[in-house]
Parts: structure tokens; sequence; C-alpha cells
């Protein structure tokens, strides 16, 4: 391996962690306002009002988002064909195995996220296919965010889509964090073992909270406001 095409493999890896860890970031802080869907209409149609007083700021994070999604795929997808390339033949059989399967559902895993974030876009952010919640509006006038999200996650085929997202991202992240901490010199093994816990734990609570929103309205837990 020359030492331009090593230097831009670490480029790619320390670009895949970075990528990563941000959109974790993201996915907590939008995480904690979509929770507030659990204090009733007034506090999540409230929330949402506030985050449109800050258009620029609100719109940087989400292009921010999406060139980090972009990025993260489009970069692991270049270093998974550069390491097949790059493998021996005489590679051990059951390492192989083991290292082909993990690299495919991290792949399948991260492409499923990739077309649930454009597509979750394009329902709740961008109008495309709901035009109709644009014109949802409470008491005060207010875009009725809350009545949008039970709207959209009546449908059946919508909620299950989203809990397999949220599900898929959720192994995405556990292994994903682990993979980040050694990308960016972690080379301790207990402290390794510490934050692969740590991964899984996060991941499998984010998962559970978003996923706890979709069932709650096709449970009747979270009815439509009058």
């Amino acid at each position: 391996m020359s030492a331009s095409a090593f230097g831009s493999t670490i480029a790619k890896k320390l670009v895949v962690a970075l990528t990563g860890l941000f959109m974790v970031f993201f996915l907590i802080m939008h995480l904690l306002g979509n929770l507030e869907i659990y204090s009733g209409p007034d506090a999540t149609n409230s929330y949402g009002a506030l985050l449109r007083t800050f258009p620029k700021v609100l719109w940087g994070f989400r292009i921010a988002l999406i060139v980090s999604v972009i990025s993260h795929v489009w970069l692991t997808i270049s270093l998974t064909r550069y390491n097949q390339k790059a493998r021996p033949q005489a590679y051990a059989l059951k390492k192989s195995r083991a290292a082909r399967l993990n690299t495919r559902t991290m792949m399948v895993s991260g492409l499923t996220v990739l077309c649930f974030v454009l597509y979750h876009l394009a329902h709740y952010t961008l109008g495309i296919t709901n035009p109709e919640f644009a014109l949802l509006h409470d008491a005060y006038g207010r875009h009725h965010v809350y009545n949008m999200v039970v709207l959209g996650f009546s449908n059946p085929l919508i909620a299950g889509f989203y809990i397999l997202a949220q599900a898929l991202l959720a192994w995405h992240i556990s292994h994903g964090i682990s993979s980040a901490a050694r990308t960016l010199g972690l080379a301790d093994p207990c402290l390794y073992k510490i934050v692969r816990r740590f991964g899984v734990g996060l991941a499998t609570i984010i998962a559970l909270l978003f996923i706890s929103i979709p069932l709650s309205v096709l449970l009747g837990f979270l009815p439509l406001a009058n």
C-alpha cells in the first residue's frame, strides 16, 4: 500500500467516524424534541413554533445532517470496496465470513437508514408526500405538529417502516460507536469494552424511545387533538 493510499484510507475512516458521531448527536437532540409529544399538543406545537423562529439554524443542521449521512454512506462503501480488493486470497475463511457478514449488515442498515432519512424529510419536513400536513393549524394559528405526527403514524405501513428503520439504526449505532472510538485512537482493551457496551446501551435507548412514538399512536395512547 502506498503512503498516499494509506493516508487517503485513514482520512476516509476519520470522516466516517466524525460524521457518525455527529449523526448520533443530532439524533439525541431530535429525540429530545420529539419526546415533547408526550407533553401534549400545546407543548409540541410550541416547540415546533420555536424551531421555526430560527430557520437558518434549523436548516443549517438539516443540511449538515444530509451531507453527513451521504458522506458517511458513500465513504463506507468506498472503504468496503477498497478492503475487498486489498484482502489477500489466503484470508482465513472463518474470519472472512464474519467480516463479510458484519460488513453486509452495516451496509444494509446504513442504506436503509439513508432511505428513511430522505423519506422522513419528504414526509414531515418538506411536505412532499403529504402536502396537506402544511394546512394543519391549532387554535393559536401555529402549525399543528402534534396532529401531523399522529396522522402520519396512523398509517401502519409508515409506522412499520419507521420502527424497522429505528431497529436497524440501533444496530448501526451500537457497532458504529465502538468502531469510531477505534478509528479515533482508542487502544486500551478495557476502555474499548466500556465504550462498546455504552454504544449498545445508548443505541437501544434511542431506538426504544423513537419507536415508542409510532407505537403510542397505533395503540391509541396519542389521539388526534381537537
